[in-house]
């Protein structure tokens, strides 16, 4: 008895974490209050390279001043700094607004990030944010789209405003892309939310699960290092803990979606959800992981065009080995397109799925919404 209790509490946690997980993406990085003191020294105490006047400046406290004339005087402080893990490597980074000028120029506020590696920090290349702006806001967040990125709201003069006066607010997410530097275009970012894979061996068996997606894993529960080496039960249990493994994939180029679906109406996705994840072959208790995961999820819309993408598809561009081989694999991947008007579209004819023997199922979705596009938001 005591023993089931430990694994209800157990179960209980990981639910309740994953939930909160699978809702904010990539997990913050933990920073002592030790650390963050230690970084803060380190953020007013660095090399940076300005973009814009072409030199390097070595704050001392935070400030830098340097020339003897106008030709060759400049100034430079920094603003911000925010500690978080672009790179993912689970150790902390440093990202950093810097504002520099000389005689009788505007003051260049430009970001960049001082990011972890085998040499100690290096700085990302600069860019630049504006020429006199107001900083108003500048963020680390877990997002569900990246890993980590950075939020910066900012004032710049308006059209209408006097030299002096900043009225034009303007906002932008930054994250760190393939090439180790801050992009700010997630246009052609497609992300792969929430594979959960669910294992049914027909008995208590240690299974060897390896993922190779045309991109790479940006999130795992529990942690994927190169696979995952667990023992499931025949009631899906994983190392008595998990109800599945959890994973999100960036690819490295889009999937196309198929020209079929279902134009659905936001107040009957429920239903829809009802009686189409059973039609696919999801059992009740998966069908009701992924409705919960999407209805809360998806961004609000009148309609939702939904599209299921072909099993070929999601062979080649999510791959999967689970050794020993499932006897029946199941594999649903859906698109959700927010729509304000309904879409005339036919919908797909759906195979049959059977479970015999080793039966492992996996769903996932990709929200298409070029509205998402957050360089501004």
């Amino acid at each position: 008895m005591k023993k089931s209790l430990i694994s209800m509490a157990l179960l209980s946690g990981f639910l309740l974490a994953s939930r909160q997980s699978f809702a904010f993406g990539h997990e913050p990085l933990a920073i002592t209050a030790e650390q963050r003191a230690s970084l803060a020294e380190t953020a007013k105490n660095s090399t940076y390279e300005l973009l814009v006047a072409k030199k390097s400046a070595t704050l001392k406290n935070g400030a830098f001043k340097a020339g003897d004339n106008p030709d060759n005087f400049i100034e430079a402080s920094l603003k911000n700094s925010v500690f978080c893990d672009l790179n993912g490597d689970r150790k902390p980074d440093i990202a950093v607004i810097i504002e520099h000028h000389g005689m009788g120029s505007g003051a260049f506020f430009e970001l960049s990030a001082l990011l972890s590696g085998e040499n100690g920090l290096t700085q990302s290349r600069p860019v630049l944010l504006g020429e006199n702006i107001e900083i108003k806001q500048f963020t680390a967040s877990a997002s569900m789209w990246q890993p980590e990125e950075l939020d910066i709201v900012w004032l710049g003069q308006a059209d209408s405003d006097s030299h002096a006066s900043h009225t034009g607010q303007k906002r932008a997410s930054y994250f760190l892309d393939d090439n180790g530097q801050l992009n700010s275009d997630f246009s052609n970012i497609q992300i792969v939310k929430k594979p959960a894979l669910y294992l049914y061996p027909v008995r208590t068996t240690k299974i060897d699960v390896r993922l190779s997606p045309e991109g790479k894993v940006v999130r795992s529960i529990p942690d994927y290092n190169d696979r995952w080496l667990v023992t499931a039960r025949r009631d899906g249990m994983i190392d008595g803990r998990f109800r599945y493994l959890f994973y999100e994939a960036a690819l490295d180029k889009k999937i196309e979606f198929p020209s079929h679906g279902w134009s659905v109406r936001r107040d009957d996705l429920r239903r829809w959800f009802d009686t189409h994840l059973c039609e696919m072959g999801l059992n009740q208790a998966e069908a009701a992981d992924l409705k919960e995961y999407w209805l809360e999820n998806l961004p609000q819309s009148r309609f939702c065009i939904i599209r299921l993408i072909e099993s070929s598809v999601v062979r080649k561009r999510l791959g999967l080995m689970i050794d020993p081989k499932p006897n029946s694999l199941l594999r649903v991947l859906l698109s959700f397109t927010p729509f304000d008007k309904p879409a005339k579209i036919d919908a797909p004819k759906l195979a049959r799925f059977r479970r015999h023997g080793f039966t492992a199922v996996e769903w996932g979705g990709i929200l298409d919404d070029s509205r998402m596009a957050r360089e501004v938001r």
